[in-house]
């Protein structure tokens, strides 16, 4: 299960509150979880932080690096650090925030070191949501990878915008994935064979984790 950004408050949120009533949600309906992102009350600061709960474990797995100036996060919260992977069942996946994902670097950290799938919490406003579409379906395309794009819905902005859904999925080859069910709740069916398929004719994802690539991305 994959939540967007603010799905709870745009207010902070202290840490122990915020991992007690994930861990009730893992325990109530029993998925593996990516809960987004969320303004987490630290004590010594406010972070943009998404946690994901695997078997039962909570961890962090994403925060915001460069935190949004058009909702003028900059000057309530602090950048943090570059997402990490995680393995689900097989599957490796990692996480980059937001805006995060207009910086190319940040999804390429994350793919050499075996992203299969990126996720991007997000909150897009209804009228950016085509440039974010591009954004999402190039990083699958250049990375080779899925590309799991989860809008938050009816938030506003200070500007009087507000976010849009429109969450999506793009393949490794920049396809858009259809959803199996729409119900409120929509279901992807995903298949990893295609990263090897894609990788047998393009070689962008091998030229990335090549010597000469790594030099460039720390």
């Amino acid at each position: 299960m994959f939540l967007p950004e603010n799905w709870l408050s745009r207010e902070p949120v202290d840490e122990p509150v915020y991992l007690d009533l994930i861990d009730n949600l893992y325990k109530t309906y029993g998925y593996t979880m990516f809960v987004g992102l969320s303004y987490i009350n630290l004590g010594d600061s406010v972070r943009s932080r998404g946690y994901a709960v695997i078997d039962g474990r909570i961890e962090v797995v994403c925060e915001k690096v460069f935190p949004s100036k058009a909702v003028g996060e900059r000057g309530r919260i602090r950048g943090g650090e570059p997402g990490r992977v995680v393995g689900v069942r097989g599957v490796i996946i990692g996480c980059i925030a937001c805006v995060d994902i207009f910086y190319p670097e940040l999804s390429r950290r994350l793919v050499v070191r075996g992203a299969q799938v990126l996720y991007n919490p997000a909150a897009i406003p209804s009228d950016r949501l085509g440039l974010w579409w591009s954004i999402l379906r190039s990083r699958a395309a250049e990375n080779i990878a899925y590309t799991v794009g989860v809008n938050s819905v009816g938030v506003e902005y200070p500007d009087g915008r507000f976010t849009g859904g429109g969450s999506r999925v793009y393949s490794p080859s920049g396809v858009m994935l259809e959803p199996v069910v729409g119900n409120g709740v929509l279901l992807y069916e995903v298949d990893l064979s295609e990263l090897v398929r894609v990788r047998e004719r393009w070689a962008f994802r091998d030229d990335l984790e090549s010597d000469l690539s790594k030099l460039y991305i720390k």
